[in-house]
């Protein structure tokens, strides 16, 4: 109730795409030519958005970019962020091409789910590189260990600080499940409940504990209602365990004959 009254006091938009059109053509007025592309990537594209809980992501593709843009852009993107958007993601065209080696799990998050709003598209045909996306994937996996680990003994046994602790993790967990399904040769969807359910059933998972994260994040559930909190966290411990196990596994000949 205090999230959507908050939400309305912000103006934030029920409907994202209501916004698309206007921040792209303030960014245009703004920045000016070396200003390539503007795009909309994440749940507001693909109709997971939840109002009052969903940021709207943004991607902007520059020519080159210099200090003196980047504070053009700052007091606007305040009131942007205020009605609900992140910070928007900044490339040069530079970086597309030179970076798809270090970051291939966000831009396959982003190639398989955007929407142009302005200019060509950049990342449509974008390659992923499948033994560089196992590494990514394993790596965050075992730092979301660790953070789930580290942030239980920080939540002082704080119901409220628990349940929000794995709504921000979900937000990292739902691109490594996509990875995963990726790297075992599936197409995955966009959709996170479709994800979810297809992660848990693929690796055979502790049934509903990935559904009950995801229910809690987008406002369906209290953990607490349904769970004896310490019993759900030794079992969330355990599904992040199996699928770090899951990417260390993924052998480097197994990737190279499915791509």
């Amino acid at each position: 109730m205090f999230e959507t009254l908050l939400a309305k006091i912000r103006n934030v938009p029920q409907n994202p795409e209501t916004v698309f059109d206007p921040f792209a053509q303030e960014m245009i007025r703004l920045l000016g030519d070396d200003l390539q592309t503007v795009a909309s990537f994440g749940s507001a594209v693909s109709g997971d958005y939840v109002y009052a809980r969903s940021n709207i992501n943004m991607v902007l593709v520059f020519k080159n970019i210099t200090v003196t843009q980047l504070k053009v852009m700052s007091v606007p993107m305040e009131q942007w962020m205020t009605r609900g958007f992140d910070v928007p993601r900044i490339f040069t065209t530079n970086d597309l091409e030179r970076s798809l080696d270090v970051f291939p799990l966000l831009f396959m998050e982003i190639r398989d789910n955007h929407r142009i709003l302005f200019g060509p598209d950049p990342f449509k045909t974008i390659p992923i590189e499948k033994t560089y996306l196992r590494i990514q994937v394993e790596q965050m996996l075992r730092t979301k260990m660790a953070e789930a680990r580290t942030e239980f003994i920080a939540s002082g046994e704080s119901l409220r600080t628990f349940e929000s602790m794995l709504s921000r993790s979900f937000n990292t967990i739902f691109p490594l499940l996509r990875g995963l399904l990726f790297l075992k040769g599936l197409n995955p969807s966009v959709r996170k409940d479709v994800v979810v359910s297809t992660a848990e059933e693929q690796f055979q998972l502790e049934p509903g504990i990935l559904t009950d994260s995801l229910r809690q994040k987008m406002g369906l559930l209290r953990i607490s209602d349904k769970y004896n909190l310490l019993k759900f966290y030794e079992q969330y411990l355990r599904v992040i365990e199996k699928l770090v196990q899951l990417a260390d596994k993924i052998e480097v000949a197994e990737i190279t004959k499915e791509a």
